[in-house]
C-alpha cells in the first residue's frame, strides 16, 4: 500500500513542475552553485541523445533505399544532432562544466530551453570531424 502512495505523490509532484524548469537561467544559476542539477541534466540529455542517434543509425541501415525515406532520415538525423561526436570516456560532469562555460560566455541565449542549449553547445564543442 505504501508503494502506491509514494507513486501517487511522485506523480502529483512531477505534474506540478513548470515546463520552463530546465531553461538556461535555471541551469546557469546552478552553475554558480553545486552544479548537481546541471550534471544530472547533462547526463539525461546524453542518454537521450545516444538513444536518438542509435535510432537514426537504424533508420539508415534498415530502411529500403528510396529517395523519400532517405530525405526523411536525413531530416531526422539533423533534428537529433547526428553531427555530434562526444569523445568516448567524456563524463556528464565534463559536459556539464562545458555547458556552464558556454552559458557564461553567451548570456544572450539563456532564455532558450535546456535541450536547445545542450544541442547548440554540443554542436559547437563536440562537432564531428569532416573526413
Amino acid at each position: 500500500m505504501s508503494g502506491i502512495l509514494i507513486a501517487t505523490l511522485l506523480a502529483t509532484a512531477s505534474a506540478k513542475i513548470p515546463a520552463g524548469l530546465s531553461g538556461g537561467e535555471v541551469l546557469y544559476s546552478d552553475c554558480r552553485g553545486s552544479r548537481q542539477f546541471v550534471v544530472g541534466y547533462a547526463a539525461g540529455w546524453l542518454d537521450k541523445w545516444n538513444s536518438d542517434e542509435y535510432l537514426a543509425r537504424r533508420i539508415f541501415t534498415e530502411a529500403p533505399p528510396s529517395p523519400s525515406r532517405m530525405v526523411n532520415s536525413a531530416r531526422f538525423a539533423i533534428a537529433v544532432g547526428v553531427n555530434v561526436c562526444i569523445p568516448e570516456g567524456t563524463t556528464a560532469e565534463a559536459v556539464g562544466n562545458t555547458l556552464c562555460t558556454f552559458l557564461e560566455q553567451n548570456p544572450g541565449i539563456r532564455e532558450a530551453t535546456g535541450d536547445e542549449l545542450m544541442t547548440t553547445m554540443a554542436h559547437y564543442k563536440y562537432r564531428c570531424p569532416i573526413p
